[in-house]
């Protein structure tokens, strides 16, 4: 079977069509991420809106919310969304899907680099020791769980929600990738290791960089598609 070097099965594909749209969500990102990055800058600590969420976490900290908070963040880190990401170009490669394998791996990797890049730019310490519920050594901005569940599980569901066959799969499939980060995102506050910031700048960015990949995809597949 032949590879099929021009497949255009993917979701949000009518963004590489509607530049104007695509580019105005991508500099609306650029620029919430810019004044929050601005503010951390001035706040390092914490702004009194991180203490104060953070607080009220700690406070509704029990059992089974705890427990719950726990896998949640295990199921965002980076070995999962590793193997979620690793599992979903090996099936695209069995089905000779080469261009959204290529989609998929390079959306992820490029997260992982950004979650580096970034967090050593900014240089923002965690959450004070006493009020986290897991131990985290790496800097805190941006969240890398949150960056990296946003652009992983939403690149896999753009790839694979166009396969899937029944309806109600598809909205499920939709629904899992909307939550599953937000999710992640929150827990990474209730265990303490995150400033509500973290998260937020971690949702943008990884929203950001999911844009702009599917966006460059979308025009380079028309571009290979309409060359003569």
């Amino acid at each position: 079977m032949p590879i099929d070097y021009h497949s255009p099965r993917v979701a949000w594909s009518g963004l590489g069509h509607r530049i104007p749209l695509a580019a105005a969500l991508i500099a609306t990102a650029l620029a919430l991420f810019g004044l929050l990055t601005w503010v951390v800058v001035g706040n390092m600590d914490g702004t009194p809106w991180d203490v104060r969420v953070l607080d009220w976490m700690i406070a509704h900290r029990g059992e089974p919310l705890t427990t719950v908070a726990r896998v949640i963040t295990d199921l965002g880190g980076t070995v999962a969304m590793t193997i979620l990401a690793l599992v979903t170009v090996i099936w695209l490669l069995a089905r000779r899907d080469l261009p959204v394998a290529a989609l998929v791996g390079v959306t992820s990797l490029g997260a992982g680099a950004l979650v580096w890049g970034i967090k050593r730019i900014v240089d923002r310490h965690r959450p004070p020791m006493e009020s986290r519920l897991v131990t985290e050594l790496s800097l805190s901005y941006p969240s890398g769980h949150s960056l990296g569940s946003a652009a992983v599980v939403g690149v896999v569901a753009i790839a694979l929600v166009p396969r899937l066959r029944r309806v109600w799969v598809r909205r499920t499939a939709i629904g899992v990738a909307v939550v599953f980060p937000i999710a992640v995102g929150l827990s990474r506050v209730y265990l303490g290791v995150h400033w509500i910031t973290d998260v937020l700048a971690g949702w943008i960015v990884g929203l950001l960089w999911l844009t702009l990949s599917v966006t460059l995809f979308t025009r380079l597949h028309a571009r290979g598609t309409t060359r003569p």
